[in-house]
């Protein structure tokens, strides 16, 4: 929500960086990711995803994903919760410990 919340004035805004917690990575991927989170849980990351696409088209903010898991599991868990920024490449993948 606090997203939404930035104007044409934040012109000094050039990244956001979402922190996505490690228990994701055990939920299952693609259909049942919902299922393993919640419906209102995974329509809230699906709002988000849209947003930041609108973001990297007006702005080109390029997002960075922080992980606190690594893994083909976490990896896959992202591109169901962030399909549109994921299949675009309009993210960059951050392991926790690296930053």
């Amino acid at each position: 929500m606090a997203l939404q919340t930035i104007t044409p004035e934040h012109r000094s805004l050039s990244q956001i960086s979402i922190y996505v917690p490690d228990y994701l990575a055990g939920a299952k991927v693609d259909a049942n990711v919902k299922e393993s989170i919640g419906e209102a849980n995974f329509s809230q990351w699906l709002d988000l995803d849209h947003f930041l696409v609108q973001l990297w088209e007006s702005r080109s903010v390029r997002p960075n994903v922080i992980r606190a898991a690594v893994g083909r599991g976490m990896r896959d868990c992202i591109g169901s919760l962030l399909p549109e920024i994921t299949k675009r490449g309009m993210i960059d993948l951050v392991d926790w410990y690296a930053s």
